[in-house]
């Protein structure tokens, strides 16, 4: 499976140009336009949900943090049985059936502040279901694109997801905090409501049909568990790119929270130096993005992975230079430019190998394995990022961040990854 020929080389070495999906699906098109509006949506409610508890139902911090905590449960608990449900069944009817529960489900929030009836308890209900509805949405959709699209596309497709990804986690706040002042949180929300219906719509504009295949008489559900489990943990590739991810997203979630405490309560800079950097950092995304299929075909997998991390790691430790100067912005800016630029990059690289490397008929419980470990990791790192903040201080915990960031480069390193040139390709199915 680990080969260094040239990714792109056709037959006798020639290169074949591949046009874009965007310009030669349809299919792909529909889902990319609802995919964009529907990232949106999320950090619309991302944003206003916890808006809403602490200024219309006077929530307290901690009741703000079980809110976050209700919506991040089922990524720890469903992931592993949605990918087995998820295997033998088509991906676009799930995805269409998620988009109009999720439509359904917080449009409710608007519907009852309008009749006075909303409770704590009722934003808490759409937190838990909205989590779980997501999962097993993005589960489908994973595994979906490679059904969808013939292998070779795959680079080119995923990059635009990855940007789909960077624009709502850019303009998202932004749209949010903009119609929040218009409207209120809850009339806001609508917005969000909408943006699934939306992305349900054009979903139903696809014409492309998968092959599904029967699920056994006497299946065995604990073997299908495992065989998930082994699609990860028994390739060493994906194992490897499992590894980085967790170490990176936990490595990630402490330099993002410290530098916020450093930044911002330490230094004293404001809300709006804060949003400049995250905005810089949502720009380097876009551009990581963009930038990922054609590093691909220069360097093949492996090198072209290599390269991003050399980005996505050691561009924080400029956040070093942040200590109340005048060019704190410019350094925490480039910081986040540069590393999530690397970062946005390698998950596309990441996906598209997991993709690749995967037997169809696992595609969903291989996502699902995966996004078990590294979410796990994600939280584990936030966790630590608290008790660190409050123990040795926000910058000593900044100073140290980076080293774990390196640290997730190793698995990277080793053979199976590391020599990974052109990929074979799959028939989309």
């Amino acid at each position: 499976m680990t080969t260094t020929e040239p990714i792109g080389a056709a037959e006798g070495g020639v290169r074949t140009p591949e046009r874009h999906p965007l310009r030669t699906s349809r299919d792909y098109r529909a889902l990319w336009a609802g995919d964009l509006v529907s990232q949106f949506g999320s950090k619309i409610t991302e944003f206003v949900l916890p808006l809403l508890v602490v200024t219309t139902l006077e929530a307290s911090g901690v009741q703000v943090g079980l809110l976050q905590t209700l919506y991040m449960a089922p990524f720890f608990l469903l992931p592993l049985f949605a990918g087995v449900w998820l295997e033998r069944r088509a991906g676009r009817p799930v995805m269409i059936a998620a988009d109009l529960a999720r439509f359904v489900l917080v449009l409710g929030v608007p519907v009852l502040a309008l009749l006075d009836l909303l409770a704590l308890w009722h934003v808490y209900l759409i937190a838990l279901v909205g989590g779980a509805l997501t999962i097993v949405y993005d589960i489908a959709a994973t595994s979906y694109l490679p059904r969808l699209l013939p292998e070779r596309r795959l680079p080119a497709a995923n990059s635009l997801v990855t940007v789909n990804q960077a624009l709502g986690g850019t303009g998202g706040p932004g749209l949010a905090g903009w119609l929040t002042g218009l409207f209120g949180p809850a009339a806001t929300l609508v917005f969000d409501a909408l943006s699934y219906l939306a992305s349900a719509s054009a979903l139903m504009l696809i014409r492309h049909r998968e092959k599904t295949v029967p699920r056994p008489a006497d299946r065995d559900l604990r073997g299908e568990l495992a065989e998930g489990l082994r699609s990860v943990l028994g390739s060493a590739p994906i194992r490897a790119v499992a590894v980085h991810a967790g170490i990176y997203n936990a490595g990630i979630a402490l330099v993002n929270l410290a530098f916020l405490m450093r930044f911002v309560r330490e230094l004293g800079h404001g809300g709006g130096d804060f949003g400049v950097v995250m905005v810089a950092g949502g720009i380097g995304a876009i551009l990581g993005a963009l930038t990922a299929p054609a590093l691909i075909r220069r360097l093949g997998f492996g090198r072209a992975f290599l390269t991003v991390l050399s980005f996505s790691t050691t561009a924080y430790f400029l956040l070093t230079a942040v200590d109340g100067g005048s060019g704190d912005l410019l350094w925490a800016a480039l910081a986040y430019f540069l590393g999530t630029a690397g970062a946005s990059a390698g998950s596309v690289i990441a996906v598209t190998m997991r993709q690749r490397l995967t037997p169809p008929g696992v595609y969903a419980r291989m996502t699902a394995t995966y996004r078990l470990i590294t979410f796990g990791m994600l939280t584990l790192g936030t966790t630590t990022a608290g008790v660190l903040t409050d123990t040795v201080g926000a910058r000593v915990t900044l100073m140290g961040a980076p080293v774990v960031l390196m640290l997730s480069v190793l698995p990277i390193c080793g053979r199976s990854v590391r020599t990974l040139g052109r990929l074979p390709d799959r028939t989309a199915v």
